[in-house]
């Protein structure tokens, strides 16, 4: 799922027919000058808003590195996207740690997997959503449009798109976390 075609279909929605002409026509040549677009720079700063908000409310995301620690600490800041550690292995065994000052802490170095939720963070409008491709785009369209909508206080149209975005929402809240690739911190 592509964050342009949910854009495509959050413009159409909202009627933005201007808007709605420069993303049919966008290309990764051209993203900077359509990303001046007012609208379509709200519309995609909305798109963030919304995925954090799935994350962390309804369908929670885990990633794994592996941090070769050193000094006993690991900056919390090297993880992408942090919202809050799920749990820390070494050699397979699930360890203690403590935080302190954004830094994690250990009782020894050592290469450890870290567990820990996060969401994605869209910064191009060709960037895929391959995390939530077993879900109906359809959430992520509604969540969009309603913020949208309560931005420009159209109140009577957030409402319904709002209503729509959290039916959906509630409906994937019980799916199993998803798991991003594991990826290798030094």
């Amino acid at each position: 799922m592509r964050i342009i075609d949910i854009l495509n279909q959050t413009a159409n929605l909202l009627s933005l027919t201007d808007e709605l002409e420069m993303l049919k026509t966008a290309t990764k040549e051209n993203e900077a000058e359509t990303l001046k677009n007012v609208e379509i720079n709200k519309m995609l700063s909305f798109v963030n808003l919304t995925l954090h908000e799935l994350c962390v409310n309804y369908v929670p995301v885990l990633n794994v590195c592996e941090a070769n620690v050193k000094n006993k600490s690991f900056e919390i800041s090297k993880l992408s996207n942090f919202l809050r550690l799920h749990n820390i292995k070494k050699d397979g065994k699930i360890v203690d740690y403590k935080i302190f000052n954004k830094t994690i802490c250990f009782e020894e170095d050592g290469v450890y997997l870290i567990s820990y939720y996060t969401y994605p963070q869209i910064k191009s409008l060709f960037d895929e959503l391959d995390f939530l491709s077993n879900l109906s785009p359809d959430v992520l369209v509604y969540g969009l449009t309603s913020f949208y909508c309560l931005s420009k206080s159209m109140f009577d149209e957030f409402k319904i798109y709002n209503e729509k975005y959290r039916s959906r929402a509630e409906a994937i809240k019980n799916l199993k976390v998803f798991e991003l690739p594991k990826r290798i911190w030094l």
